[in-house]
């Protein structure tokens, strides 16, 4: 349970197909008594995950004012296998250091593309 910047919810799609841009929405409430600055990180996680990899939020953090729910919304590209997004919240303390406070996961699955394609040529019956 969070101290500060509870992670509400995850929005992203079930599945995604490989090499597309799988768009998600981080909601986390400030549930603390007053404005805290909050912060969302997430990573992708996946077999053979590069280091370094993290789902990228345009706007990675805010203040929010009490009881406030803050939408963040990020991106990242579908690998080639199921992916389970990780997410972590973070709160700004009077000591001016980001401290972790929740975090929630949600899983993304690949899909197989399928291609259908007309080449225009009419079918023709061989009886």
């Amino acid at each position: 349970m969070a101290q500060y910047a509870d992670i509400i919810e995850i929005v992203a799609p079930s599945q995604a197909a490989q090499g597309s841009r799988v768009d998600i929405t981080v909601k986390i409430k400030n549930i603390y008594s007053a404005a805290i600055g909050i912060k969302v990180v997430g990573v992708p996680e996946y077999e053979g995950l590069p280091s370094g990899l993290y789902i990228q939020f345009p706007v990675q953090s805010d203040n929010v004012n009490a009881g406030v729910t803050y939408s963040f919304g990020g991106y990242f590209a579908m690998p080639d296998k199921k992916v389970t997004i990780h997410i972590y919240s973070y709160w700004y303390g009077a000591d001016t250091l980001w401290h972790l406070d929740d975090e929630m996961t949600k899983v993304v699955n690949i899909t197989e593309v399928n291609y259908e394609f007309d080449i225009g040529i009419p079918a023709v019956s061989l009886a």
